[in-house]
């Protein structure tokens, strides 16, 4: 910046009376001019050497130099101090070439006034200095951008590196989860012979133990189920085989791992589950999942003498069922409630328990809950108890599917839903094992329903390009397991894009036009029924 109240000049002139000319018309003006005179270009060079001007004025023609080669010289020297250019020649070519060189004017000399001259040098070393702080903003901005660069660089690489760590430890937790089930197979295979009195009497205190040794190695079997479930989660690698299932038979199952463990901790076990509960629509194993480690936490904490109910009961207005696990247990502090889901987390009570797992069991079931478009929660007292409960949709496909799609809110290019129908003579036998077939092609967010025990549809979030990838693959993957199928190859099957809508779609158009494919697969079953009658 130049100082307020005076500019300091340098002034390339050889002929005395234009230096005097050009000195007068400076001091008369009320701005403040500090000249310095220089009559040859080397004289002005080693004065700008020496020192800094807010602007040099030159002549063209000095003793030394002469033309365009006396302001390229100056421009050389004088950095980004600005140059006006004084001549007596008045040519337009010569005029470009003079700024084009790197002058921020040029005036001739007889056509100026002192307000001229005045007026131009301001000009100049304003123009001269905002072009300084652009280059400036510049040259920082090119400076952030290649440390944004190197820093970019320098994250990509420890990304790799943290990539390549975690995929290490997912795959030493895979490995060391898979090793441990054969131990455990053999520990509870041998508890089981010894228990049955297959090899000898077992008095009832050495009953009571091998009842403890067989829930202790149902705890770590638990534990690398955790483990593997936790780990396809955070890969995405974990997907689900959903289908129309009866509540009770899952509750069923659930209760019959469930028992062995209430009566060794002294816990009553009361199960509820009405079989006039509507089919849902879920992985079956996935929701016995959730249930075990819900009631497995139950029963861990609700202490000696306790009580653990599991139940189920409809929800015809959410068209779902919900089921949930009440304890009668020490309950759960308000301000811990919204950690309870967390992973690794394990909140301190008073109870103390000789099984320490992960604190991974209640998050998964979370997850095992969402990844059957369900919800779970929790209610809790402290000193009365707590029930955690979750929902399961019914098997009604447009209810699922709008479940789906509002988990699905931001999807691909398009919605497709391809029908899929076997050949009609097929037996129901060979359908089930189509369906099983099919199930096994789908990616981690595919909705498959099996409307009719031949015909299904399938929802997919792809482009046009993937859906033909997909047609491909199941074609070529159809043939590779007809020829490895002792028994027989699948039923021949036809698959074709139905309908498909774009992301713009309203979610309400796209559940009428899919309830309608619904009913008219329904349709066709019955007539073929009826034919067939």
């Amino acid at each position: 910046m130049i100082d307020a109240d005076t500019i300091k000049v340098l002034l390339l002139e050889d002929d005395a009376d234009d230096h005097r000319l050009t000195s007068k018309l400076l001091r008369t003006e009320k701005c403040q001019f500090d000249i310095d005179w220089a009559q040859t270009l080397a004289a002005a060079i080693e004065k700008l050497s020496q020192q800094a001007y807010d602007i040099v004025i030159t002549d063209l023609s000095v003793p030394d130099s002469f033309g365009f080669e006396t302001v390229a010289q100056l421009r050389a020297h004088c950095g980004q101090t600005p140059i006006i250019v004084l001549s007596s020649l008045e040519d337009e070519d010569v005029e470009r070439d003079i700024l084009l060189a790197g002058a921020q004017d040029y005036l001739v000399k007889g056509e100026f006034s002192k307000r001229i001259v005045t007026r131009a040098i301001l000009h100049a070393v304003q123009r001269q200095q905002s072009v300084n702080e652009v280059n400036a903003l510049v040259s920082e901005l090119e400076q952030s951008q290649q440390q944004l660069q190197e820093q970019s660089l320098l994250l990509q690489k420890k990304n790799r590196h943290l990539r390549r760590l975690y995929k290490t430890a997912q795959e030493f937790v895979d490995n060391v989860s898979h090793d441990f089930r054969t131990p455990l197979t053999v520990i509870k295979d041998y508890v089981s012979i010894i228990r049955e009195g297959m090899v000898g009497n077992v008095n009832d205190e050495q009953q009571t133990m091998l009842d403890k040794v067989s829930v202790r190695a149902d705890d770590l079997n638990h534990m690398v189920d955790d483990l593997l479930d936790a780990s396809k989660l955070e890969s995405g690698l974990l997907g689900a085989w959903r289908r129309n299932v009866q509540m009770k038979d899952i509750i069923e199952r659930a209760e019959s791992l469930l028992e062995q463990r209430a009566l060794v901790k002294n816990i009553e076990l009361v199960v509820e589950c009405d079989a006039s509960l509507p089919d849902v629509y879920c992985d079956a194993d996935k929701v016995g999942r959730v249930i075990t480690n819900l009631a497995i936490n139950a029963i861990k904490f609700a202490g000696d003498q306790g009580r653990v109910r599991l139940w189920a009961e409809a929800d015809p207005a959410g068209h779902q069922v919900v089921v949930g696990v009440t304890d009668n247990g020490p309950g759960i502090e308000k301000k811990s409630l919204d950690q309870i889901f967390q992973r690794f987390q394990q909140l301190n009570t008073h109870i103390k328990s000789t099984v320490k797992g992960f604190g991974l069991g209640l998050n998964i079931a979370q997850q095992l809950c969402k990844l059957n478009l369900g919800e779970m929660g929790v209610q809790s007292q402290l000193g009365k108890g707590s029930t955690f409960s979750f929902t399961i949709p019914t098997a009604n496909p447009s209810e699922v599917l709008r479940r789906w799609l509002t988990v699905n809110e931001t999807y691909a290019d398009s919605l497709r839903v391809v029908e899929i129908t076997v050949d009609g003579d097929a037996n129901l036998t060979s359908c089930d094992e189509f369906d099983g077939f099919l199930n096994c092609l789908l990616r981690c967010n595919d909705l498959l329903f099996r409307t009719t025990s031949q015909t299904w549809l399938l929802v997919m979030a792809v482009s046009p390009y993937e859906s033909g990838k997909w047609f491909k693959r199941a074609k070529a993957e159809f043939n590779k397991a007809n020829r490895n199928r002792p028994l027989g190859p699948l039923p021949d099957y036809r698959a074709e894009t139905r309908n498909q809508w774009d992301a713009q779609d309203s979610k309400d158009a796209i559940l009428l036009d899919f309830e309608a494919l619904v009913q008219h697969a329904n349709a066709d079953c019955l007539t073929n029924c009826e034919g067939t009658v």
